[in-house]
């Protein structure tokens, strides 16, 4: 045990990569080792004997059936206990297939899937994409050039429906995308399958995440009970992600429902990374909100105060410093947290795309959440517990704001008192029929 080789871990998110192209099935998969007579655990501490034999694990990684299953890789731990290789191999076998005789939807062991120990370009084919429309303006955004529904073909293999975004060639966000996603694995984050590019443009390929979450604002429900609940579960998903990626010191920097995908399930996925961040200390802590021409980069309705530069009238006989203090504005999670409560009011807008809807001047909402410390105001029909909570999230200094690991505590907690009023209306229904 103590002369085991080292064993590489494969990013979680390469694993979705390289998974995506395989058949159904349940894959162990590892790197390519020195030997190549071990399987590859995604985690071994080295320290001691002990420790290894306590931490020793592989996941399994399941290419599932799309039409039965809610993502297209199912993940399960299992332990390595045996005191040899070839011992571990038969006691892996025989704890996945009894579990697999218990639950109906486990895939026998049958795969190994063994990975080049090349560093990956996550370059993949572009003749293998069909059915691409960048035509189609819904799906447009600000920083890039389309984005289209498109189908992925392989000989032998099912057809895959992805999102393709395009960049000109010359786009900033386009490889600050390409670079954060690659580090990100986690259900309620819009997987990265890869890139390509031709001679006009860059192109990223994602999991199709279903549609636009603004596209199905305000959301609607037979009782308002049920939308709050709605609501609530939205809040509390996307919550969850932005707690991983405060974990992965990753700050989105462009939280809207636009950017935001919801499929057929209620399932949301966090997309659109082009202005994320990942902070290291002592770099980049501050960025540009505005460009050389004086227009916002970022949608100014969302930004947080923080993120506003404030008035450049006064910059006359001021140190250099005080005026790279106006130019620039500071991001972190809280201003994330800032942009999570205009969100969630974005669900019950008749306009979501336009927070603040009493004020028509972009301009003008930025002066006065900036210097009239100015907050949304409630929308018609919000639950006043539930605008409680984004007022936290409206603390004018960062400090003051809630965290997104309050919030989805706080929405755990109102998920199960709405769900109790709930049972209650379809009780009284019932009485009543």
């Amino acid at each position: 045990m103590q002369n085991l080789p080292t064993i590489q871990k494969v990013s979680p998110a390469y694993v979705i990569k390289a998974l995506v192209l395989q058949p159904c099935g349940t894959y162990i998969v590892r790197y390519q080792t020195l030997n190549d007579e071990i399987l590859s655990s995604t985690h071994i501490n080295n320290r001691s004997t002990i420790s290894i034999q306590k931490d020793r694990y592989v996941v399994l990684s399941v290419r599932v059936n799309e039409t039965s299953y809610k993502c297209l890789v199912m993940n399960y731990r299992l332990s390595l206990m045996g005191s040899n290789d070839k011992e571990n191999r038969v006691q892996l076998l025989e704890q996945y297939n009894s579990q697999y005789n218990q639950l109906e939807k486990y895939t026998p062991l049958t795969n190994e899937l063994i990975l080049s120990s090349d560093d990956p370009t996550w370059i993949l084919d572009s003749n293998n994409f069909h059915h691409i429309n960048f035509n189609h303006n819904r799906f447009s955004g600000k920083n890039n050039n389309g984005i289209s529904e498109a189908i992925w073909k392989k000989s032998n293999h099912d057809d895959i429906k992805v999102f393709i975004k395009r960049f000109t060639k010359n786009s900033p966000y386009y490889e600050n995308e390409l670079n954060v996603l690659k580090q990100l694995c986690f259900f309620s984050i819009v997987s990265l399958f890869g890139h390509y590019s031709d001679h006009q443009n860059n192109y990223l390929v994602f999991a199709h995440g279903g549609k636009s979450l603004e596209s199905i604002c305000p959301l609607r429900s037979r009782t308002t009970i049920s939308k709050m609940f709605r609501i609530i579960n939205i809040a509390f998903q996307i919550s969850n992600a932005m707690i991983y990626l405060e974990k992965k010191n990753i700050v989105h920097r462009d939280l809207t429902a636009s950017n935001v995908l919801i499929d057929s399930y209620g399932y949301i996925r966090i997309a659109d990374f082009g202005h994320a961040i990942q902070k290291e200390e002592g770099k980049n802590n501050l960025s540009r909100s505005i460009t050389n021409t004086g227009e916002y980069r970022f949608q100014v309705r969302f930004l947080a105060p923080e993120c506003i530069p404030k008035p450049m009238q006064s910059r006359i006989n001021q140190p250099t410093d005080q005026i790279r203090r106006e130019i620039y504005a500071s991001f972190s999670s809280k201003s994330d947290v800032w942009a999570f409560g205009i969100l969630i009011i974005q669900l019950m807008l008749k306009n979501p795309s336009k927070p603040y809807p009493h004020i028509d001047n972009d301009r003008d909402v930025s002066q006065r959440v900036a210097i009239n410390r100015e907050i949304h105001p409630k929308p018609d029909g919000c639950n006043i517990d539930i605008y409680y909570i984004l007022q936290q999230c409206w603390a004018y200094e960062p400090i003051n704001r809630i965290s997104f690991t309050e919030i989805r505590e706080k929405m755990r907690m109102l998920s199960s008192i709405f769900n109790k009023r709930k049972n209650k209306v379809l009780q009284s229904v019932h009485v009543f029929q």
